[in-house]
């Protein structure tokens, strides 16, 4: 008796939370990216990659300012020495200055005066001994819609190597019908003992789906072009204490699966981060109307394929780099 209690009492429940956050919170705060950055190599790497691939999609969307991110890139720069300083890798290096190489290329290209960007590179270059492969892959590629109708009825080799993440959106109206056939094809989406906790809210209406995206913050530039908003969130009601992060882990993997199905459908797409701190997702949550009980993972941009259109290179490692073998 006294046992079920326990084990039903909101009290109980909320100590066992707070140890767990505790010992969460040790980890967090030994070994996330903000603390102590500027003495950890592993660290600034974390945030020299978002910066420089922030120049690769700054490139890739649609209509950018000619000669943009100027101050951005020389910041930049002073931290890659800075990284170079205290023991970073040459390869990372080399990566970050080829997106900065083609940085200036892409301005010079669309008329922008890159003397002085061009100088600063030379001399940060010539002084680290930086080589950059001509083959290193970075800053955009140029695809053809005609392209990727093929790929994606292709071979799954084909398939999931052609999916990029589009900013670089059409003006063509997208055949909704599409979309509700992608999300049909996510039904069999796995989830932890099937518990199919996930929630998708639909936004077509403009007002609405430029609300939300101006909320997430990371689509500026770009948002007005895309046709439709899918926000996938994960019912916390379905989780134990024990699974404190499987809403997003659920959630995440019905994420991949719908870019998939929508890639397939010939819709372009682009995945937007829904990690924000409490008081921002209380304020999406709000405006939104969505349950507090229901955590959002992910949220998808949905538009049309020009029939020529950029994307971000965004190298990728080989998988051998990040596997371990036993």
């Amino acid at each position: 008796m006294i046992k079920e209690y326990l084990k039903n009492a909101k009290w109980v429940l909320f100590l066992r939370l707070c140890h767990e956050r505790w010992l969460e919170l040790l980890i967090d705060t030994k070994y996330i990216g903000n603390g102590a950055r500027n003495k950890n190599s592993r660290k600034m790497e974390t945030d020299l990659a978002i910066r420089a691939h922030a120049l690769e999609k700054g490139m890739s969307i649609g209509c950018v300012k000619v000669g943009f991110g100027k101050h951005k890139v020389k910041a930049l720069m002073k931290d890659l020495q800075h990284y170079i300083d205290i023991g970073g890798r040459s390869e990372f290096v080399a990566d970050a200055c080829s997106i900065i190489h083609q940085y200036i290329l892409f301005n010079q290209q669309a008329g922008a005066d890159m003397g002085d960007m061009q100088s600063l590179y030379d001399g940060f270059c010539n002084k680290n001994k930086v080589e950059i492969n001509a083959k290193d892959e970075a800053g955009i590629y140029i695809k053809h819609f005609s392209e990727v109708q093929k790929e994606c009825k292709s071979s799954f080799e084909v398939f999931s190597q052609s999916r990029f993440s589009v900013r670089d959106f059409g003006k063509t109206k997208i055949d909704f019908d599409k979309v509700l056939a992608a999300l049909k094809m996510c039904e069999r989406t796995p989830s932890a003992c099937n518990r199919q906790s996930y929630r998708i809210y639909i936004y077509k209406d403009e007002t609405l789906k430029n609300m939300l995206f101006e909320l997430q913050g990371g689509c500026k530039g770009f948002y007005e072009d895309m046709q439709v908003a899918i926000l996938i969130c994960g019912d916390q009601r379905g989780y134990n204490i024990n699974e404190l992060h499987q809403v997003y882990v659920d959630g995440g993997i019905y994420a991949m699966n719908l870019l998939y199905a929508l890639h397939y459908e010939g819709v372009a797409a682009i995945p937007l981060t829904m990690g924000q701190k409490q008081g921002k997702l209380r304020e999406i949550k709000k405006a939104i109307n969505i349950p507090e009980y229901e955590m959002p993972c992910v949220l998808i941009g949905v538009g049309s394929y020009k029939d020529e259109y950029k994307v971000a290179v965004s190298k990728r490692k080989n998988f051998l780099d990040y596997t371990v073998i036993k």
